[in-house]
């Protein structure tokens, strides 16, 4: 039950977030985080498209120590087909890094 609700309110939280970050090009309408499954279900609508784009990660991981922390993600599919081409070329089997200022956050959290 407390899983649920820590979920439901980091979902809440990375909503207003990434929002703040991608308002230029869309919003993300829903956006849903399974921290015991370790994955991530959105909405996003863009900016000019008719229908949101449905983003599915099935898995995300953080690695690394304290100063170099990388997030990896897998499993990656959304609604679009050329963008599901897209994430599995440059998105699968990579590892990003996190600014120290978002690890340690997003660490304590998930």
């Amino acid at each position: 039950m407390f899983g649920k609700m820590k979920d439901m309110a980091l979902s809440k939280g990375a909503k207003i977030a990434i929002n703040k970050q991608i308002q230029a090009f869309g919003e993300v309408t829903v956006l849903t985080l399974d921290t015991q499954n370790k994955s991530i279900e959105l909405d996003v609508m863009l900016e000019g498209e008719l229908e949101t784009l449905h983003v599915s990660i099935g898995r995300y991981e953080i690695t690394g120590e304290v100063g170099s922390k990388k997030l990896s993600v897998s499993q990656i599919s959304t609604s679009r087909k050329w963008i599901n081409t897209l994430a599995a070329t440059y998105l699968e089997g990579k590892s990003f890094d996190l600014p120290d200022e978002y690890a340690k956050t997003i660490e304590a959290l998930i």
